[in-house]
């Protein structure tokens, strides 16, 4: 069986035989935003532009190997590990990149995040991911953002903790994802007692 090889991964996704799919951080968030939200069964062919058959088999099994290591980093409470430091970020960066990759396919798969009970908070949890993507360039408020250099540090920070948010909004049944936020509003530092009686 084949093991999780990112140095093979990087090598093919930022390098010149790449032709379709996205580099090699983009891809990270492509794949985490899978990880995290609703189903979405035709992610391979989105990332490939529906060319997955010209790149080399063992890309696309190294591919699969990576997306199925962050689900079970997020099943088993592990958080995602990112391939690259994403302190002290900007849009021009390689979490800029990431970023791409992961509001990509959030809208590829649109109607299935953007759902009456989740919209609201998943705007404020996708914020950052929004604002180092560089989408909406025109919008006053996104660039007064990626202005403030303490701001998007911030916004980078938040990151990693909102995507285990987000997993949970999406992987755990209705009714416990509003018993959470109930509690969460209520009791201060509730959240952690919460994670450890989360149903499996």
């Amino acid at each position: 069986m084949s093991t999780l090889n990112l140095d093979e991964l990087s090598n093919f996704l930022d390098g010149d035989q790449n032709e379709y799919g996205l580099d090699f951080a983009a891809t990270h968030g492509f794949l985490c935003a899978l990880a995290v939200g609703p189903a979405f069964d035709r992610w391979l062919d989105e990332l490939f532009e529906s060319n997955q058959n010209k790149a080399p088999k063992e890309i696309i099994e190294q591919i699969k190997l990576w997306l199925e290591s962050i689900r079970q980093d997020l099943a088993n409470e592990n958080g995602i590990a990112f391939p690259f430091e994403i302190e002290e970020a900007d849009v021009e960066s390689s979490l800029g990149d990431w970023s791409v990759g992961f509001v990509d396919a959030m809208f590829l798969n649109e109607d299935a995040w953007f759902t009456p009970e989740c919209e609201e908070q998943l705007i404020d949890l996708t914020l950052p991911m929004m604002v180092f993507s560089g989408i909406d360039e025109e919008d006053p408020q996104m660039e007064s953002f990626r202005r403030n250099g303490q701001l998007m540090d911030e916004l980078a920070e938040e990151i990693p903790e909102n995507l285990n948010e987000l997993y949970l909004m999406y992987h755990t049944p209705a009714w416990w994802h509003f018993l959470r936020r109930y509690i969460a509003a209520h009791i201060p530092h509730a959240s952690v007692m919460i994670v450890l009686v989360l149903p499996m």
